[in-house]
């Protein structure tokens, strides 16, 4: 009955994982390459009631209202500015977090990755009208576990990798070690 109780569990783990990986992979889908939903200058929101569309959007609510002045003068000075390049990494940044919790491959660095990006949003947008900046603070916390976890070595592909780098890491590969810190 034991080993029934743990499979659930793992199960559980791992169905919590993907969905959190959806949810990543939801939020890369509003702000598609080229223009990432932004309107056809990159023009940002600098004022809720004058808002604009896609990333620009949100990054510009980000460079009005962060709560911490180092983040808002990057977000404003460094981002806003250059949306139609970094928007990129935004992007790409999304979609490894989202391939990495649905599969369960380099969990360790999606972990962190993501507890990252949640900062960042909780940073930009606390004060933001109708906001509610729990959302950013539990996305925070789930990406935690994933990564002091390592989710994906419950039903994920880190779960197959680790087996084989682990021999190789005994024998003193730096390669495979590194990789190993990453799952």
């Amino acid at each position: 009955m034991q080993m029934l109780s743990k499979t659930w569990e793992r199960a559980g783990f791992a169905i919590a994982r993907a969905i959190i990986g959806v949810l990543w992979l939801t939020q890369a889908a509003w702000k598609l390459p080229p223009s990432f939903g932004c309107p056809s200058d990159f023009s940002a929101s600098i004022d809720y009631a004058q808002r604009t569309s896609g990333l620009c959007d949100w990054t510009g609510l980000m460079a009005a209202y962060s709560i911490f002045p180092p983040h808002a003068w990057f977000v404003r000075t460094i981002m806003v500015p250059n949306l139609s390049w970094l928007g990129w990494g935004v992007f790409l940044l999304e979609v490894f977090l989202a391939l990495s919790l649905i599969f369960g491959l380099f969990t360790r660095l999606g972990g962190i990755l993501g507890l990252l990006m949640a900062l960042n949003l909780l940073l930009g947008l606390w004060v933001v009208p109708h906001e509610w900046y729990w959302t950013y603070i539990m996305l925070m916390v789930l990406q935690w576990i994933f990564f002091v976890t390592g989710a994906g070595r419950t039903f994920g592909v880190d779960a197959r990798l680790i087996k084989r780098l682990q021999p190789k890491a005994a024998q003193g590969s730096p390669l495979a070690r590194a990789l190993l810190a990453l799952m």
